[in-house]
């Protein structure tokens, strides 16, 4: 064999190596940052996962997420069903949740990325805007106590949350639903007897201007703590009030994977947990559950100065 066609089949099997890489590479393969994947997420953590994940994929080129926004209700489903194995949660799974998944030999990664919570908002007409725990109780309970609540969704991690603070299975008739929050919002300036509830994520970030300028005609209710509680007065669930738990509202938000596998839907959570991502948390206004550490450096007759 002549060195010519030697040369030609070395040519042709180098360039048929690089076509099968090619091929495989980079989305087809699975890594922490690199491959496919669909994460469903609460409809109430829409806006912090999609920051977190338009970061992620900025880092990490070769990393392709699909957000499926849906109601909790329909969450579980889709981790029932394995039409999705990742998904963001405003609460940690039940126990009958996770007895499904091990009578299936399945057992699911759970982590807390953040602590948020529950906002009611009122336009600034109304007159009442502070509530003791146990009258604001009664209120949500009672429907002849005249006041209305309007959340986005009946099938909502909020409507679910709801249920348990008041002990009953279903919402009362003075809950009613509406199509998306911007509803909710028209509705309670032309009803001042309307409170609005949606999560407080939607509206923690104060340096975004649709939040300063809804604050122009809402006001969030406070809140005090159950009566058996350490009092505090009258709180809001600002970040410094959702540490301890003090805000009596307050929930953590989850990750959860039943895949078993160290794919990019584990990678992402490690960043969401990491440095960046629970710097992207608290820019949001929650609380994030991983805080890194600062150094501050005084000196006499100058600024403090952060060393680490």
């Amino acid at each position: 064999m002549s060195n010519r066609i030697i040369k030609l089949f070395a040519l042709c099997f180098i360039c048929f190596i690089l076509f099968i890489g090619c091929k495989s590479k980079p989305y087809d393969m699975v890594s922490p940052t690199t491959g496919k994947i669909k994460i469903a997420v609460d409809e109430n953590l829409k806006d912090i996962v999609d920051q977190e994940k338009q970061i992620f994929e900025s880092i990490y080129k070769y990393a392709q997420i699909e957000l499926q926004i849906v109601p909790e209700h329909t969450l579980i489903n889709t981790l029932y069903s394995d039409s999705v194995r990742t998904a963001f949660l405003t609460r940690s799974l039940s126990q009958e949740e996770m007895l499904f998944f091990k009578q299936r030999n399945i057992y699911p990664r759970l982590i807390q990325f953040a602590t948020g919570a529950l906002a009611f908002i009122v336009s600034n007409q109304s007159p009442d805007t502070a509530y003791t725990y146990e009258s604001f109780l009664s209120l949500l309970s009672n429907p002849a106590k005249g006041k209305h609540f309007i959340i986005e969704n009946n099938k909502s991690g909020i409507a679910s949350q709801l249920l348990q603070v008041i002990g009953k299975d279903t919402l009362p008739g003075n809950f009613y639903a509406k199509q998306n929050k911007n509803e909710i919002y028209q509705y309670i300036q032309l009803d001042h007897d309307a409170i609005g509830i949606i999560d407080y994520s939607d509206i923690s970030d104060s340096d975004l201007s649709s939040n300063k300028q809804l604050f122009q005609t809402t006001n969030l209710l406070a809140i005090t703590r159950p009566k058996d509680s350490v009092q505090h007065g009258y709180l809001r669930p600002y970040q410094y009030n959702l540490q301890d738990r003090l805000y009596p509202f307050t929930r953590d938000l989850y990750f959860v994977s039943t895949s078993g596998l160290n794919d990019v839907g584990m990678g992402f959570i490690a960043f969401v947990a990491g440095e960046i991502g629970q710097k992207i948390v608290l820019k949001s206004g929650l609380l994030p559950k991983y805080q890194s550490e600062r150094w501050i450096e005084l000196k006499s007759g100058a600024k403090p100065m952060i060393v680490k």
